[in-house]
């Protein structure tokens, strides 16, 4: 016992509470709670520093004994016992810290692209706005909508959905400053905030954003094209606080879209279009409720004969205040409503009622339906289609589908299974609006149309314009070596009629032969041909 000094104890314990002080002092610059009790822990140990320090200076003036070293054990541990306590202390709030500055990203940011959320991107143009204040500048709010995510989401799926967000969250942040703020909204909606921007730059940023997105993004080997619409906002002009141009950013988004541009500048008209499509969505709902809807029926006549062979069924909507709506004002509201499942199977209803009502008065006639490139993503389309069938006994092959080409090269392979399925009810299919597509000579051969439907665009100009004469003349040839009939729609005096029967076209459709009619009204013009 004699051999062992309690000096270095005491001045270990001394060395140890000095420590902890230090860290005492970083908790309690840390802590928000409980500053007093790490305030008065700390005093504590001043004051013990101060104890130790005097009883090491009393040792070093006398001989140590062993109650000396027993007494400098214990300072000793009680050193480390301190030191430890706040050692730890310090890693736990140093700990917590981290996971609230985490979580607090967390609620800030988007969790797929990390970029910033609604919640931080209000507040990041807030900001802009108060320096935009300050310096007489503008803040351009830019609302971005992929074109075209949705059916590659839906053909790939969710996981190849996020990467491709990823991929077009890289390419974006390559394109903004430091000053400027990328945000996610949600699904495919980007937004991006330029402080102290002009009009000349906001849309040049624009033609830059489109270039960037238009190149072809790589997965698993194939190359997917997508495009991008963009919605322009400007502070003060179009508003004074975030909400209100982000609004105003996304109706001029919309408007971007349905013009097919890559971008648009907000303007107020744009806010009564897009209210009254709104309402036309909430009046259209209303519409299949309260029987608004009416089908017409366009006949379609054998050019070799004149021999009435079938007609297309075309919806109206008979409105209460504004008359009949053509199909080409609401279709597009309805298929982004997500209303067309509902539209096309009360079409099909309608229309396979009155194919039976033809059959009690001894009328063989095939009826046309339209078909949306919903109705080809829905695997339980087919089942639909064959429970009408049976339900007014028809015969499948006096139904007539129409496909547009369009529709065909939307997400070919699950095209191709509902097509697949509904040829193998014995169901015709035909190909409309041909010529307007790219879909390619292999595809069209091994797709089971019955029929392609010339697009009316080339048959009503084939007398003035001789290229359209060549086209029209090519798909007819074209048509037949590969063993489908062909009809020309848009057909509207006799000289094209003759045209197209020196061409060899099989049947013709349009106002030179009748304009679409009620049911009431075509079956009195049937009997008038007869």
């Amino acid at each position: 016992m004699d051999t062992l000094s309690p000096i270095p104890f005491v001045a270990g314990g001394f060395l140890l509470l000095l420590l902890s002080l230090q860290t005492t002092k970083k908790i309690n610059d840390k802590s928000q709670l409980h500053n007093f009790d790490w305030k008065l822990l700390g005093g504590l140990i001043v004051l013990f520093l101060i104890g130790y320090f005097i009883y090491g200076f009393v040792l070093l003036g006398s001989m140590s004994s062993s109650t000396d070293l027993l007494v400098s054990w214990v300072l000793f541990g009680g050193g480390i016992f301190v030191f430890i306590v706040t050692r730890s202390s310090l890693r736990s709030l140093l700990q917590i810290e981290k996971f609230a500055k985490q979580e607090e990203h967390r609620a800030l940011h988007d969790e797929l692209t990390e970029l910033p959320n609604r919640l931080l991107l209000h507040d990041r143009i807030a900001q802009a706005i108060f320096l935009a204040e300050r310096q007489q500048a503008l803040v351009a709010v830019l609302f971005m909508n992929l074109d075209r995510f949705k059916e590659v989401n839906e053909a790939l799926g969710h996981t190849y959905g996020d990467f491709l967000l990823q991929e077009v969250s890289g390419r974006l942040k390559k394109l903004v400053r430091k000053s400027d703020t990328l945000a996610r909204l949600a699904g495919d909606e980007f937004i991006v905030v330029f402080p102290c921007a002009t009009i000349e730059n906001t849309i040049h940023i624009c033609h830059n954003i489109a270039e960037a997105i238009e190149r072809p993004f790589c997965i698993e080997g194939n190359d997917i094209a997508l495009g991008v619409s963009v919605g322009i906002s400007i502070y003060p002009e179009h508003g004074l606080e975030s909400e209100i141009l982000l609004q105003r950013a996304a109706i001029a988004m919309n408007q971007a879209k349905r013009n097919d541009n890559i971008y648009a500048v907000y303007e107020q008209s744009h806010d009564t279009s897009t209210w009254d499509r709104l309402v036309l969505i909430g009046e259209l709902r209303n519409a299949l409720d309260e029987n608004q809807l009416v089908l017409h029926y366009q006949p379609k006549i054998s050019v070799k004969d004149g021999r009435i062979c079938g007609a297309e069924a075309l919806i109206r909507w008979r409105h209460p205040t504004k008359g009949f709506i053509q199909p080409d004002h609401f279709i597009p509201i309805a298929e982004q409503a997500g209303l067309m499942k509902s539209i096309t199977e009360w079409v099909l209803t309608e229309a396979l009622c009155q194919q039976a009502e033809w059959k009690k008065q001894n009328l063989a006639l095939s009826v046309s339906v339209n078909l949306s490139v919903k109705n080809l993503q829905d695997f339980e389309f087919a089942e639909t289609v064959d429970k009408l069938l049976r339900h007014w006994d028809t015969d499948p092959a006096l139904l007539i589908l129409e496909i547009t080409e369009t529709t065909m090269m939307v997400d070919p392979d699950r095209v191709k299974k509902v097509v697949g399925q509904l040829h193998s009810l014995g169901i015709k299919l035909s190909i409309d609006d041909y010529g307007t597509g790219y879909s390619s000579l292999s595809y069209l051969r091994k797709f089971p149309a019955a029929e392609i439907k010339i697009d009316k665009s080339f048959v009503m100009n084939m007398m003035r314009d001789e290229d359209n004469a060549v086209i029209v003349k090519s798909t007819i040839d074209l048509v037949h070596n590969i063993g489908r009939q062909v009809t020309a729609e848009g057909v509207e005096d006799q000289q094209t009629t003759e045209m197209l029967s020196r061409l060899g076209c099989d049947f013709i459709q349009g106002f030179h032969i009748s304009k679409p009619k009620s049911p009431e009204e075509f079956l009195a013009w049937m009997k008038k041909q007869t």
